[in-house]
């Protein structure tokens, strides 16, 4: 929502990954890593923080787990679930592949870290008004991630600069 402070949830677009009754998982689409202000990452290598910084194809996945990466790409297949275009990996040769290869697999992305709820937590947030949901669309490999939230909100028919006061449902 418009009015989400949390730095590193606010115009955030998210994919849940996995909701059970233990817990919800996701993974932010929208937030290149370079224009993150990520705090104690632990990034202890110099070289890998300079690749992180400049890099529009690393993306910031969650505040969790920052050390893990997964794979987003777009099969251009539209009836293929948005959860078969995700491959948790770690083969180096793919990620080489995706950081310095111009020709790489089109809308490819990176992702570092995950978003993680409490049993029931994410639920309270949404009645609460702090997220909106959205069925998956493989335009959203269409559109620049700089560009992402808004579109998404726009299809509710809603503007970010119109909201006032706090989100919620009456």
């Amino acid at each position: 929502m418009p009015n989400m402070v949390d730095p590193y949830f606010s115009k955030s677009v998210l994919f849940i990954c996995e909701d059970s009754i233990n817990g919800t998982t996701g993974i932010i689409i929208n937030k290149p890593v370079s224009e993150m202000k990520i705090v104690n990452s632990g990034i202890k290598n110099k070289i890998f923080e300079d690749i992180l910084n400049e890099s529009k194809k690393i993306f910031f996945g969650g505040p969790l787990n920052l050390n893990e990466a997964c794979v987003i790409e777009n099969t251009f297949d539209s009836s293929v679930d948005f959860s078969k275009k995700i491959q948790l990996s770690t083969d180096l040769d793919l990620i080489q592949e995706i950081l310095f290869n111009d020709k790489s697999s089109h809308g490819a992305r990176l992702i570092f870290g995950h978003a993680g709820w409490e049993k029931n937590q994410l639920e309270k947030e949404i009645k609460r008004g702090d997220w909106i949901l959205q069925d998956y669309d493989s335009s959203i490999f269409n559109i620049p991630s700089k560009n992402l939230w808004q579109e998404m909100i726009h299809i509710f028919g809603l503007d970010e600069f119109n909201f006032i006061g706090n989100g919620g449902m009456s």
